[in-house]
């Protein structure tokens, strides 16, 4: 059980913060543009939906179960 939640956790928050993270330490330096964008912004703007991506991912894959558990409990009241 606790290592469901620690892969959630690392899934839905920790990977998306340290890619942003990384992302403005590595490619700070650069100035090339991608699509008229200039590479740190394209890089940020890009991690907006790819956190979405993550938590997704870490709902259905590790949290989905327990949800399903507490909503049959409650039915059942």
């Amino acid at each position: 059980m606790a290592f469901r939640k620690v892969t959630s956790l690392l899934t839905g928050l920790v990977i998306p913060y340290l890619s942003v993270l990384g992302g403005i330490a590595f490619i700070g330096k650069y100035d090339t543009p991608i699509f008229g964008i200039p590479i740190l912004y394209f890089w940020i703007f890009l991690w907006l939906p790819l956190t979405s991506l993550c938590l997704a991912i870490s709902w259905s894959c590790f949290d989905r179960y327990e949800y399903q558990i507490n909503q049959s409990r409650k039915d059942a009241k």
